[in-house]
Parts: structure tokens; sequence; C-alpha cells
């Protein structure tokens, strides 16, 4: 490869820069065009990075490329981290898969107790549903995240177990608001489609194969979650048989 330059001629005011030329052709640039050319190369591979950073940050380490379709208003607190997951066998339960007791009852009600949240104006108008007014100050509205609904089923299901335990549970298991919970959670299992992987290993004590639940899962932090529910918590429920006139889907 050979490197052409050409010195300033009496009638040239501007100064070329030399190229490589594998063809022997002398070929020039002048100085200006090729700062610009590099000045352009420099500025496209930036933005792509600062795209490349938004995109990972935004969607979380093990995130999928559309982690929240649906606009979500706690959508920019998802993050992700690795779990292990308890079998639900063994001598070491967590305190949610206890016998039923008040302290197990505190657990799982924790779980779920900032359920009923509030969102101002200007993101409920972004919800794919329409929903209700806060009253007594309608520029602020109401809703609840589907994960907290489906713990609160979840327990509901959990003391229908328990019949003895929880008396004041009448409706027991076969009931409409049961077929409700469980429908609402094959619907959300089958939504989530949770693709980490279950495994057999040898066991010698069994000497055979044995399932193993008690592996890693890629999980939304449900920490940062409830931290949402708490900064939102729209404190006791409103009475929602007074009606609130509200336009929050006309286009003004």
């Amino acid at each position: 490869m050979r490197f052409s330059y050409r010195p300033l001629s009496r009638d040239e005011s501007t100064p070329s820069a030399f190229i490589p030329d594998s063809s022997h052709k002398q070929v020039y640039v002048p100085l200006p065009v090729a700062w610009l050319l590099l000045a352009g190369s420099i500025i496209s591979v930036t933005l792509n990075l600062v795209t490349l950073y938004i995109w990972i940050h935004s969607t979380g380490p093990f995130n999928p490329l559309f982690p929240q379709a649906l606009y979500s208003p706690a959508q920019d607190v998802l993050e992700y981290k690795t779990v292990k997951f308890h079998s639900g066998f063994g001598p070491d339960l967590p305190i949610y898969d206890q016998p039923p007791s008040d302290e197990v009852d505190k657990a799982w009600e924790s779980l779920y107790e900032f359920a009923y949240s509030k969102i101002p104006r200007n993101q409920a108008i972004r919800l794919a549903n329409k929903t209700y007014p806060i009253l007594g100050d309608e520029q602020e509205y109401v809703l609840a995240l589907d994960v907290f609904h489906e713990l609160h089923c979840l327990d509901e299901i959990r003391k229908a177990m328990h019949p003895d335990y929880y008396p004041h549970t009448t409706e027991g298991i076969n009931t409409n608001h049961m077929r409700h919970c469980i429908s609402s959670l094959r619907q959300s299992i089958m939504c989530t489609a949770d693709i980490s992987t279950i495994v057999w290993q040898w066991s010698e004590r069994s000497q055979a194969a044995k399932e193993r639940a008690d592996v890693l899962h890629t999980c939304r932090n449900f920490e940062k979650i409830q931290e949402w529910g708490r900064d939102h918590f729209a404190g006791a429920m409103q009475d929602m048989t007074i009606y609130i006139p509200d336009d929050l889907n006309v286009v003004s």
C-alpha cells in the first residue's frame, strides 16, 4: 500500500489529507471533508453505544425484548435477579408454606397489603384500560398491580384448605370466588410462562433420578415492586358505589 501526498500549488489555499491508495492512483480528500467524515463516524458509533446502553438498562440484564408491551406505571422499577426456588419439601419450609398461625397470616398479608394504589392522571391516561378516579381527588386514579391480586387469591385458596383454622372462611373451596382465583392464577402462569429449567439428578438415597424443583430462576425483583406499592398506597378502599363523572379518555 502506498501513500501519496501532493504539495499545495500556488493557487490552492486548502491543504489536502493523504490517504492509502492501493491502485497507485493519487486520490485527495480536503482536510475539512476528512475531519467531517471522521466526526460523523465517531458520532454514529457514540449514538449506537448510547442506544445500546439505554436498551440494556431499560429492559434489565435478563429481560426479553419487550418486557412490558402494555404500559404499567410500575414498569420503571423492573429489575431482574437470580433466585433459587425452595422445593416446598423438608423441615426448613419458608414461612408461607408452614401450617396456619398468626405469624404465617401476617407474612402472607404483608405480600399484598399495599395492593390498593393511586397514580396521577398523566399516568392513568396511558393505561390500556380506563380506571376510576380517587374520591375527593379526581386528579388521582386507583389501580392494583395484578401480582398483588394473584397473591391475595393464592392466600384465599390457602385458607380454604384449612377450614378448621379459618372458620370465618365460609366459602370453602368449591365457590365462584375460588374458581375465579384459580382461573386468574392459571392465566397468569401461562402469560408469564417461566422457562426456567426443572432438572433430574441422581439420588444415592433413593437410588433413582429425582426431580429437582429447587433450581435457579430469573425473577423480577419483587421487593422493588412492593416498594412501588408502598410509595403509591392509596389507603383504605374508597366507596365504589359513588359515581364520579370523569373524562379521562376524552382527548382534549
